[in-house]
């Protein structure tokens, strides 16, 4: 009895995360040129700190600025 509890549990557990996982989607970004204008968003630097259209990308401190 004790047994059947677990695996019905650990069912429902299972279903329930996959559901959560399946509405994420992971959003990759091309990398910015260090030092650079972005044309449009990307990721910045080692961090992949997400950058603007625009901003300026300083990959050695992870930082975009305008």
């Amino acid at each position: 009895m004790l047994r059947t509890i677990a695996v019905v549990l650990l069912a429902t557990g299972m279903s329930v995360g996959f559901a959560q996982a399946k509405g994420h989607k992971a959003v990759t970004l091309a990398p910015c040129q260090t030092e650079a204008q972005a044309a449009a968003k990307c990721a910045c630097g080692p961090a992949k700190k997400a950058c603007d259209k625009g901003q300026w990308c300083h990959a050695f401190a992870g930082v975009c600025s305008k």
